[in-house]
């Protein structure tokens, strides 16, 4: 059977044109084709691939294990609880100059970055009312207008903050209530006062659950919302521009490390920011600290910490962890051919087995921090038997990776957490898909994310397959070790610059 001249591209602006024809005999024995990538298959694949757009779920339980053993964060005193207009008021002359700069790293220093639009630079002159201050921010750091950002803690027990007034979940997240949180009257969420104190612990933790309620949703410049048309990011790169969830995936997926192949057929590819989201926050935490807005401070760093922890899932850092480049390259032959079932397979499976682990973890941590909250999750979580040190950029592929430097550094993200998580993928990928449940992981007849709903693979485990619930936690505790290390290098990179007077100390690596 002969391929006929079928292998288009996608052009920038999304029409079809032609692309060099492809000379692929399909036989038991052989395909010879030119080696292409047609954008259109490849793009299907990343957004069915990149539809799962959370990483970890449970952001301020797993931060909250990382850092609550750190004598650094213990020893400071409780933060005043301030309100966003009340910080804006404070620092309005200052923030200016401060997301210039920030706006000029990012030029520099991030790939196909967006450049912000120059009507969107933060300018409080004229700004009588907190409305409009706000509005000002919000439009600068190019997040989503309704957005709630109000004062609350997320609770991580039902014993934790007990006395304060609860909060429903549509007053901190924009998203759905899939769980039915709020109308159970179980929302996990408590309301805080202006000028009450509470612990930088219990703001970071609960800030880094933050940007997965909303702040990356409708940004695009086709997800037909206001703020897509004047943000200046252009249309979206992968992921389904109809689901609203879906949207944030470019704001929270690395893809640094896939073959110079996939990049020259897709450089679309090339499209994503969680490093600008991680130093502009970065950016803001450090000028709150020094200028002594501790509250907003480590809730700026809180936003920040949730990027690099994103990036520490193997799964949002390679677009198809387990299928090598030449197998995309075999299966997109087959789909031009008109044989789509193998493409429409591998990508059934690697979304299954991405959801599969994040609900395994989630489940997992949740069951140990209700047993007195111990155990081997929560135990690498904390895990500082490598002293202070975390790997860096020279030891980013070794195994072990540790190194010398407690500092966590400007070009970390990519040179360090996201290569990590590259490299350790695709020997995930098969770890999962070898110890779950053959349904959740080897089936292409089930869509892990519709037919699962209710699921906990950790209970289910424990009650059925002891062993596999074994196998599985021996597979994450890796993982969560990582999430813990560079969580915990942040931390000591905020207190050694977050200090008045003190300039960042990774500005002079």
């Amino acid at each position: 059977m002969e391929v006929a001249d079928s292998a288009q591209l996608l052009t920038s602006d999304g029409m079809l044109g032609p692309m060099h024809r492809p000379d692929c005999r399909l036989s038991t024995r052989r395909c010879v084709f030119s080696v292409a990538l047609p954008r259109a298959v490849l793009s299907a694949w990343v957004l069915s691939c990149a539809a799962p757009a959370f990483a970890w779920s449970g952001h301020a339980l797993d931060t909250w294990a990382a850092l609550k053993d750190m004598p650094e964060l213990a020893r400071l005193e409780p933060v005043r609880v301030e309100s966003l207009d009340a910080f804006l008021v404070a620092q309005a002359d200052a923030l200016g100059p401060v997301l210039d700069a920030a706006e000029a790293w990012s030029r520099e220093h991030v790939p196909a970055y967006p450049p912000r639009p120059e009507a969107l630079r933060f300018d409080a002159a004229g700004a009588q009312l907190p409305d409009e201050r706000r509005r000002r921010f919000i439009a600068a750091l190019r997040i989503a207008p309704d957005v709630r950002l109000a004062l609350f803690l997320k609770r991580l027990s039902p014993n934790d903050a007990v006395g304060l007034p609860s909060l429903a979940r549509s007053r901190v997240s924009t998203l759905a209530d899939d769980d039915g949180e709020d109308k159970a009257g179980a929302s996990p969420f408590v309301a805080l006062r202006e000028g009450e104190t509470v612990s930088p612990l219990d703001v970071v933790a609960t800030a880094s659950d933050e940007p997965d309620y909303g702040l990356d949703i409708g940004l695009w410049e086709n997800n037909g919302t206001e703020q897509g048309r004047v943000y200046g990011f252009g249309k979206q790169p992968f992921g389904n521009p109809a689901l609203s969830f879906g949207t944030q995936a470019p704001f929270h997926m690395g893809f640094y490390y896939e073959s110079p192949i996939v990049y020259a057929a897709a450089g679309f590819l090339k499209r994503t920011y969680p490093e600008y989201r991680i130093h502009l926050y970065r950016t803001l935490a450090l000028h709150a600290l020094r200028t002594g807005h501790d509250y907003w401070g480590w809730r700026f760093a809180g936003w920040a910490m949730h990027y690099i922890q994103d990036l520490t899932q193997p799964y949002h850092a390679r677009v198809l962890p387990g299928v090598s480049t030449l197998r995309m390259l075999w299966i997109n032959a087959l789909d031009i051919a008109g044989a789509p079932g193998a493409k429409a397979r591998a990508i059934r499976l690697v979304s299954n087995r991405h959801l599969a682990l994040e609900n395994f973890q989630r489940t997992a941590v949740v069951a140990e921090q209700g047993a007195a909250g111990e155990g081997p999750l929560l135990r690498a979580l904390a895990d500082e038997s490598r002293g202070a040190s975390r790997p860096t950029a020279a030891t980013a592929g070794d195994e072990a990776g540790a190194g010398s430097s407690t500092v966590f550094g400007e070009d970390d993200p990519r040179a360090v957490v996201a290569k990590r998580s590259a490299s350790a993928a695709d020997a995930l990928d098969r770890e999962v898909a070898a110890t779950l449940p053959a349904r959740y992981v080897d089936d292409t007849g089930f869509e892990f994310g519709v037919d699962a709903r209710g699921v906990d693979l950790n209970e289910q485990l424990a009650k059925n397959g002891p062993a596999a619930r074994d196998a599985m936690i021996r597979v994450v505790v890796p993982l969560m070790r990582e999430y813990g290390v560079y969580s915990r290098a942040f931390v000591r990179a905020m207190l050694a610059g977050g200090r008045p007077g003190n300039a960042d100390p990774t500005r002079a690596r």
